[in-house]
């Protein structure tokens, strides 16, 4: 197996994880570079402490990386992971970000720290098959797990949320499933997300999402690669939220769905924002201010 799996046939292979809670992860971030195993938890045989949280080396972390946390002769460590993780060791993950998220309604900060919403688990995680780079987002509709990054220009090597790579747009077009596209519209990007075994925000996800950025703000010039845009970082950790990039979505129609752009560019100061949206446009407009990201929905195992 190459990655973690996610469909019930998968999951009979899958390694046995036993926690006291299906309904959260079995990792808890304690502080911005620090993370317990949950007590209770067993995994592999490994029987953890009973009745106290177990502290685990999280040393060295790099900002903007993912890691996952491996259970090898009963000892948990972090690892930095540049491909999807193998089930077979693997108990969990996270993302190390390099800003905090959102506290209220202006944004986050710039002080690199373990994203306490990209904490996931073998039983509570994204439903794709990879699940590096994503934050769970809590939305009136229920939960759904959004990349953290706009879509790279390269998802093919670095996936659809990376930090520090180029970000996807009508300029640098995607590479995905061994493609180079011409154009990034509305259809490249859906075909781009459906890859990865993800899709496009609806204008409610997308609002959802981005909720906690400074509204009516936008970024001084055009952002080019993925990262840290503190005040446009949402309550989830989703960065580059809102008035860096207008993103590829779809109105929620359920059965038609349409083309939309959410959250305003660069170019658009006093406009961008968490409720920016254009339904119903332009599925065929591929653009240098035009990028996308991408959501997938939650699976918890019992």
């Amino acid at each position: 197996m190459n990655a973690l799996e996610k469909t019930t046939a998968d999951a009979a292979a899958l390694p046995l994880l036993i926690k006291t809670d299906p309904a959260s992860a079995v990792l808890k971030a304690t502080g911005r570079d620090s993370l317990v195993i949950k007590a209770g938890t067993s995994f592999c045989g490994t029987r953890f402490e009973i009745d106290r949280d177990v502290a685990m080396p999280v040393d060295g972390l790099k900002t903007g990386a993912d890691y996952a946390v491996t259970v090898v002769d009963g000892i948990a460590v972090a690892a930095r992971v540049d491909a999807p993780p193998v089930a077979s060791s693997c108990i969990g993950g996270f993302h190390f970000a390099p800003g905090g998220n959102a506290a209220a309604r202006s944004g986050g900060d710039d002080v690199p720290a373990i994203n306490h919403c990209s904490l996931w688990d073998l039983n509570f995680r994204p439903a794709c098959p990879d699940p590096r780079g994503m934050a769970l987002v809590q939305a009136p509709g229920g939960q759904f797990w959004c990349d953290i990054y706009l879509a790279g220009a390269d998802c093919d090597r670095d996936g659809t949320s990376r930090f520090d790579v180029t970000i996807a747009d009508g300029d640098d077009c995607p590479k995905a499933a061994g493609k180079r596209y011409r154009k990034f519209d509305y259809e490249t990007a859906a075909a781009v997300m459906a890859a990865h075994g993800k899709g496009l925000l609806s204008v409610e996800e997308f609002f959802a999402a981005a909720f906690g950025v400074t509204e009516k703000t936008a970024r001084s010039g055009n952002p080019r690669s993925t990262g840290l845009d503190a005040p446009r970082t949402s309550r989830f950790g989703i960065m580059q939220a809102t008035g860096n990039m207008w993103v590829w979505g779809h109105d929620g129609d359920p059965d038609m769905p349409r083309a939309s752009f959410f959250g305003g560019s660069w170019l658009n100061d006093g406009l961008a924002g968490s409720r920016c949206a254009i339904v119903d446009l332009w599925p065929g407009y591929s653009g240098v201010g035009l990028g996308a990201r991408g959501r997938s929905d939650h699976l918890q195992r019992v």
